[in-house]
């Protein structure tokens, strides 16, 4: 069984509001907190990662994701992720 999202997760889009057309499909992402509860899309993770773009067009370093459009990380891609920045 996966373990739900929680703050500190990384996390990969899988999907977003504009589903398959979502600019965010794909980039990875650092879970910091929750913000509420959507009445269509269920849990809000405020999540943090590069160059994203939120449903306005807006882009920066943070957007608004539900649970559903991310995939957990597995601890030892991130570990080895890591290796290898610190390598470079």
């Amino acid at each position: 069984m996966n373990e739900p999202i929680k703050s500190g997760d990384v996390c990969v889009v899988i999907d977003g509001i504009f589903g398959a057309n979502s600019p965010n499909i794909g980039k990875q992402v650092t879970v910091h907190g929750l913000r509420g509860e959507h009445s269509k899309y269920g849990r809000i993770w405020l999540c943090a990662g590069k160059d994203l773009v939120t449903e306005y067009g807006a882009k920066g370093n943070s957007c608004e994701f539900a649970a559903d459009w991310l995939q957990k990380l597995p601890e030892q891609v991130i570990e080895v992720q890591s290796e290898m920045r610190a390598a470079a």
